[in-house]
C-alpha cells in the first residue's frame, strides 16, 4: 500500500528545494551581472558604459561591479551549496547512519 500523504509530503517539499537553490545560483548569477555605476558629468550626461578603467573609486572592485554585489553573489552560491550538501546528507544514509 502506497502512503500518499508521504509520497505528497516528499513531492513538494523536493519542488521548493528545487527551486530555493535554483533561485539562489540565479540570483547570484545576477547579482555577478550588476554593472558598475553611471558616472554624471557637469552638464548632467552620463558616460555611456560606466567609469572607465583608470577612475579610483573605493567602492567598485577591479572587474567594475559594486563590492555589495559581489558579496550577495558570492553568498548566494554559498547557499545554495549548503542546500546542496545538506541534500546529500539527507540522501545518501551512510551519512548519518
Amino acid at each position: 500500500m502506497i502512503d500518499w500523504m508521504a509520497f505528497l509530503i516528499v513531492f513538494g517539499t523536493t519542488l521548493v528545494s528545487a527551486a530555493v537553490v535554483v533561485s539562489l545560483f540565479s540570483l547570484g548569477i545576477r547579482f555577478l551581472a550588476t554593472p558598475a555605476p553611471k558616472v554624471a558629468h557637469a552638464d548632467g550626461s552620463f558616460e555611456p558604459n560606466g567609469p572607465s578603467r583608470d577612475d579610483e573609486d573605493d567602492d567598485i572592485d577591479e572587474m567594475g561591479r559594486p563590492r555589495w554585489a559581489t558579496g550577495l553573489a558570492y553568498l548566494c552560491f554559498g547557499l545554495s551549496g549548503v542546500c546542496v550538501l545538506i541534500g546529500i546528507y539527507l540522501i545518501v544514509p551512510a551519512l548519518h547512519g
